[in-house]
């Protein structure tokens, strides 16, 4: 008894390549959230899979589950990168010893590196940045 192979044409291959690829594609997502930028891997991992879907009504199951793992990698990316924002902003308006160690580290850096900072933004910016270092309104 002879076991047929079931005979793929060029479009039904290809399919299962952009599923592949999208599978992989999700997984990279996922482990590269803390190390890089995820967001391309997320994107082409989505556009693939749903590439690999062509004319059929259903994704194929390593495309779906591309599809799933490339959006939880950008979600948990957008979600990190709102975290690194929202902290510090949030500990600098309500801990008052976090304001006074910021502000410590800017004067310190402003003394440390004034030339480069003068080079780099101008002495007006220094100048402005180091009149709001001295009222207090950073």
């Amino acid at each position: 008894m002879e076991f047929e192979t079931p005979q793929y044409n060029d479009r039904e291959k290809a399919a299962d390549r952009l599923a592949t690829a999208s599978l992989v594609l999700g997984i990279i997502s996922l482990v590269s959230t803390l190390c890089c930028c995820p967001f391309v891997f997320s994107a082409i991992g989505i556009v693939l899979a749903l590439l690999s879907k062509g004319a059929e009504k259903a994704l194929r199951p390593r495309a779906r589950t591309g599809l799933i793992l490339s959006v939880v990698g950008m979600a948990v990316s957008v979600i990190l990168i709102a975290f690194t924002i929202a902290f510090p902003i949030f500990m600098y308006k309500t801990n008052p010893k976090f304001r006074e160690n910021f502000r410590e580290a800017m004067e310190q850096s402003l003394d440390q590196d004034e030339e480069l900072f003068r080079q780099i933004y101008g002495d007006e910016a220094y100048d402005q940045l180091r009149k709001a270092l001295e009222e207090g309104n950073l």
